[in-house]
């Protein structure tokens, strides 16, 4: 299968979003199909992966958040570099975040979809960024679960310290976040815990994990 241009990934999108009952299903896979050629190089992913990325087109379409312009734009460009594969990956992790919380959705496939959004953050790796002192928009978000528009909201309030690239894209420095993952970790099993009680999933607000990091850069 060629990879298709940007232009033909966003009509794919918006075809997959507002296609009838008799050809989603059909759709879905070419959508996932196309997510695991043109992002796929960029993130280490291959056929083996083709299981997770359709239930991930999957979950996020039974969601109804697959319409959101944010991941068709992202969608659209993910071929591009590692970058904007990597804002694509931390993307689907968020939203995948935000069906956990749907409990129309059931527990089981809530429970899939932190698990998936756990699989999707795997694949922004910050190592070797983080070796030279910097961290993509993209990293940011996947290490605190938010989505990148987030950390751009961060980067423009001041609450992050960051600066351009000579491409154009942002890099945040690494010594104001903490080295590793835990918080997000253990916000995820809390989360799973939580569903599995049928109790409610949700997230801190942005806001609020935005002045939780900037309490911590101070202390």
């Amino acid at each position: 299968m060629s990879i298709l241009s940007p232009t033909d990934r966003a009509v794919l999108w918006r075809m997959t979003v507002t296609s009838g009952s008799e050809e989603r299903a059909s759709r879905l896979k070419i959508l996932a199909s196309e997510i695991l050629e043109s992002a796929g190089r960029r993130l280490d992913l291959y056929s083996d992966h083709d299981d997770e990325v359709i239930e991930t087109v999957e979950i996020l379409d039974a969601s109804g958040l697959l319409g959101r312009d944010d991941l068709r734009e992202a969608f659209e460009d993910a071929d591009e570099d590692d970058d904007r594969a990597q804002v694509f990956a931390a993307l689907l992790a968020s939203h995948l975040d935000a069906a956990a919380e749907i409990e129309r959705l059931g527990v089981d496939v809530r429970l899939r979809a932190l698990r998936l959004a756990g699989v999707w953050r795997g694949h922004v790796r910050d190592r070797a960024s983080e070796k030279h002192g910097w961290l993509s928009a993209a990293q940011v978000a996947a290490r605190y679960g938010v989505t990148p528009q987030a950390v751009y909201k961060w980067i423009e309030a001041g609450r992050v310290r960051a600066e351009r690239t000579p491409g154009g894209s942002w890099r945040l420095a690494a010594d104001q976040f903490e080295p590793r993952r835990p918080r997000q970790h253990a916000a995820t099993a809390l989360k799973a815990k939580l569903v599995e009680r049928g109790g409610s999933a949700t997230s801190p607000s942005d806001e609020k994990l935005a002045a939780e990091i900037v309490a911590r850069r101070r202390s």
